[in-house]
């Protein structure tokens, strides 16, 4: 059973807006033990849906399909504000390439400074 503890800023308990960023409901339930595990107090993961949405926006919008493997290793990224993870990602001269290493490791978010 997964206990969540989020919110959206509805006070909604629903993150089924996130389910169409991936690949099977067992990504999604995985994705949502990460949030729980993150670093974050449960005060603070208060989630903004349009927050969340920019970001994952930002990402696809530069070619990151890899939305999975950043929540894996890096949910708290998201409880960041949206300028600075969008700082973080055009202070990399060349987006493709950014992509394309995130996209196979998402751990890669190391070469931003976003993990």
């Amino acid at each position: 059973m997964i206990l969540l503890h989020l919110y959206t800023t509805e006070g909604e308990y629903n993150m089924d807006y996130l389910r169409d960023y991936f690949n099977s409901d067992e990504e999604f339930y995985d994705v949502l033990k990460a949030i729980n595990k993150s670093n974050l107090e449960e005060e603070e993961f208060i989630f903004d849906k349009q927050k969340i949405v920019k970001i994952l926006d930002l990402f696809k919008s530069i070619g990151i399909t890899n939305i999975y493997g950043i929540f894996i290793v890096n949910a708290d990224l998201f409880g960041e504000k949206y300028k600075y993870i969008e700082s973080k990602i055009y202070s990399y001269k060349n987006r493709n390439e950014l992509a394309r290493l995130i996209n196979e490791d998402a751990m890669n978010l190391s070469y931003i400074g976003l993990y």
